[in-house]
């Protein structure tokens, strides 16, 4: 089976689909329900269906939180084609049912605390063949100003989308947002959606069991009536597939079309156009008053309350003027005044925003336990450095914000190093300070926010194309507890990886080549676990220093050793 081709055979039939339902006259009636996509169920249970959805999710799982069984990755990797049968036949035969999703709290801009549900593994692995089939069925439906969790599209391109639509005029910003949206979606309203699309009810009856699975809090499983977790693989397209109903509400209320809009302009009508990312939304009206934002408003509430059971969340739907500025997706949009004198619009970093990278910067270099190298803090706050900086480099003021947020993460680190070594700030600039930044031993270096430049170069999203399997922007998954990162750095160990390396002088030991601290492994000859300690493990004369692609092939070959040890 060749998985793209059924994929673009899929998305090719729910274009039909769609044009059948829209084609309907009253002197030529037609069902809507007609050419919808069938036999899904039998692509769940196909082994090159079901190998291609784990592959993406053990790729993508890779160092993430453990669902309720408590599998890792590695765990299911030793194994994989047993579990991978195992799988394939309880879905053949009906009798597969998804574990409760286990509860993890985090905490959210405003001080609340967000519940992320973690699937296992097996889960996660069918929730990636469904969502498989049904992205090319329901990218054709989906609205071209949608842009939350979907392929080609990013946070990035809905932010320049809201800055066009300022450059077009619009004035009045009905700035929302829906209470707790993947918490009290109707499950109702998601099968009556995906039965519009899909007619296999087995099909129907498998994404209903996630929605049924349950939620483990503290081992205690508590059923789940409505919404989607959050940490779901399948929840962003379905709760994209319900408020796409808000999408084409809202179109209807603008007018499109060119000689529409010149006509329009040319009486002074008012027209309507939106932005939404997941259930972060923003509708924009020109030649309109306040007074006509709040009644659209009204009529907003009133439809996600009628069609999907949503309520609009009163605390962050608000009405404003461009002039005035409003927060979308971490970043601060207004109307300022430009270097020729004229009104343009201009993105900053929101407030929020700012506050968010001080603690979190903080948490990875002042906030850990004692015994975390100074290597291991650096190495954790560049990691938060550069993501931030990668994603509100786009501001105007981002030279400005950065130079200041620099500064922040400076100190910070000076004086989490002089509270671990008990030394004086004199003592540590001499030691540890060179290019303007804070480094360990000249091999780990604190990132910086000014050395990366503000881009503001905006092309317009591709089109969806099902021929390739593009990954969507999926920031709904928790990292493994601090004790070890997707890295594999326990604490103090970057001490033991540099010093190795400087023994080795930088060369994997295999095979020679040339390797730094983000290209090598710090490898353990011997098993750790054969030692009666960690510490003993960490003798000179058993660490070596292997590139990753001979770390891999050493891990490898261990394994296949414990697996035919295992059988004989």
């Amino acid at each position: 089976m060749n998985v793209n081709e059924v994929r673009r055979r899929l998305w090719e039939q729910s274009k039909e689909q769609k044009a059948n339902r829209e084609s309907g006259r009253p002197l030529f009636p037609s069902n809507p329900y007609d050419k919808r996509s069938r036999q899904l169920m039998d692509l769940m249970h196909n082994p090159t269906w079901l190998r291609e959805a784990a592959e993406k999710v053990l790729a993508r799982s890779q160092g993430k939180a453990v669902g309720v069984d408590k599998v890792t990755v590695k765990q299911f990797q030793e194994k994989l084609d047993d579990h991978l049968e195992e799988l394939r036949l309880e879905l053949k035969r009906g009798t597969y049912q998804p574990k409760p999703v286990r509860q993890v709290l985090i905490p959210k801009a405003n001080g609340k605390m967000r519940a992320l549900g973690i699937p296992c593994l097996r889960d996660k692995i069918v929730q990636e063949a469904v969502r498989l089939a049904l992205e090319p069925i329901f990218e054709v439906e989906f609205h071209e100003d949608s842009y939350g969790f979907r392929p080609n599209r990013s946070t990035h391109d809905a932010v320049f989308q809201c800055r066009f639509l300022m450059m077009q005029k619009f004035t009045w910003v009905v700035e929302g947002d829906i209470k707790a949206c993947f918490d009290n979606i109707s499950h109702k309203t998601i099968l009556k959606v995906v039965r519009e699309k899909v007619m296999d009810n087995k099909f129907l009856d498998l994404i209903e069991r996630f929605l049924k699975a349950g939620v483990s809090i503290d081992g205690v499983v508590h059923p789940t009536e409505k919404g989607v977790p959050q940490g779901g693989v399948i929840s962003p397209l379905l709760s994209n597939a319900v408020l796409n109903k808000l999408d084409w509400f809202l179109h209807e209320k603008g007018i499109y079309g060119r000689r529409q809009l010149q006509r329009n302009r040319r009486y002074g009508e008012s027209n309507i156009r939106f932005v939404r990312y997941a259930d972060d939304w923003c509708v924009f009206i020109t030649r309109g008053s306040k007074q006509l934002a709040e009644m659209l408003r009204k009529e907003i509430a009133e439809f996600l309350l009628r069609e999907t059971g949503l309520e609009l969340s009163e605390e962050k739907t608000h009405i404003t003027h461009i002039r005035d500025g409003f927060d979308f997706l971490g970043f601060r949009l207004f109307a300022g005044i430009g270097r020729n004198g004229k009104i343009v619009p201009k993105i900053k970093v929101g407030q929020k925003a700012i506050e968010n990278f001080k603690r979190n910067v903080d948490r990875e270099i002042r906030y850990v336990s004692t015994p975390v190298s100074i290597a291991a803090r650096i190495h954790r706050a560049s990691k938060v450095v550069l993501g931030w900086g990668q994603y509100f480099r786009i501001a105007h003021n981002y030279a400005k914000v950065a130079g200041r947020l620099d500064y922040h993460t400076f100190w910070s680190m000076v004086k989490a190093i002089c509270k671990k070594l008990d030394i004086s700030t004199a003592q540590c600039m001499k030691r540890f300070k060179a290019k303007g930044t804070i480094h360990y031993q000249g091999v780990e270096y604190l990132a910086r926010l000014s050395n990366m430049s503000m881009t503001h170069d905006f092309t317009k999203p591709d089109p969806y194309t099902p021929d390739g399997i593009v990954e969507y922007e999926h920031d709904l998954e928790v990292d493994l507890p601090p004790k070890r990162s997707s890295e594999g750095i326990r604490p103090g160990i970057m001490d033991l990886k540099l010093a190795q390396l400087r023994k080795d002088e930088f060369r994997c030991r295999k095979c020679g080549k040339r390797v730094m601290t983000g290209t090598s492994q710090l490898d353990h000859i011997r098993p750790v676990k054969s030692f009666a300690s960690y510490e003993a493990a960490n003798s000179e004369d058993n660490l070596q220093t292997l590139c990753t692609d001979c770390h891999k092939e050493k891990n490898a070959l261990e394994r296949r050793k414990r697996k035919n040890a295992s059988t004989i």
